[in-house]
């Protein structure tokens, strides 16, 4: 056997322990968000009146309210629920399917993948759990009498949106970085 074939192997391998590593990172992120998510919404739902301001400080505090619409309380008609599910479906598949080949460009992809994932199955559980709608309970006031209220997995939504950004952006350089590449070589006229 060849150098060369033997460390392409080993390098395979290497690669295909590094993406099952970031899965189980990734899953258990995921599983981690999703658990105490509803966790907190069953606490919520539990002790917090429907509707009742508890403050905390003059801009922070809990109120319990059931969201039967789309993110941000917006409702897009009688298949709400339904485009809610089937999206949020969509997009649990979407993120499964490519956090292994970004953790290859970014290490760093699997915890804010498993945010995203975790807070978007938590909301989806909530969603087909009944009727009423998803528990928010975290009050925050902007404004004089605006507040905005949500829940743990909206929090674990930002959180990963944000925590994603620089591993979008490293993945942008990567492919830059690929081009240049390749039309040095093809300007080269080695191809």
């Amino acid at each position: 056997m060849s150098v060369a074939l033997f460390t392409h192997t080993a390098a395979k391998r290497l690669e295909a322990r590094a993406t099952i590593v970031t899965f189980a990172t990734f899953l258990a992120v995921a599983a981690i968000a999703a658990t105490v998510d509803l966790l907190t919404k069953e606490l919520a739902t539990g002790l917090l009146s429907d509707g009742r301001l508890i403050s905390l400080s003059d801009r922070i505090g809990f109120m319990l309210v059931y969201n039967t619409g789309s993110a941000g309380g917006l409702s897009i008609g009688p298949f709400t629920r339904s485009i809610n599910v089937l999206v949020t479906m969509l997009a649990i598949g979407m993120v499964m399917r490519v956090v292994a080949p970004l953790a290859l460009v970014d290490a760093r992809a699997a915890l804010p993948m498993g945010l995203l994932t975790g807070g978007a199955f938590g909301n989806l559980a909530s969603m087909l759990a009944g009727p009423e709608g998803v528990a928010d309970f975290l009050a925050v006031r902007v404004g004089q009498s605006a507040m905005l209220v949500m829940n743990i997995a909206d929090v674990f939504l930002w959180t990963g949106a944000l925590l994603l950004a620089p591993v979008v952006l490293r993945l942008l350089r990567a492919i830059r970085a690929e081009r240049r590449a390749a039309q040095a070589l093809l300007g080269s006229g080695r191809v």
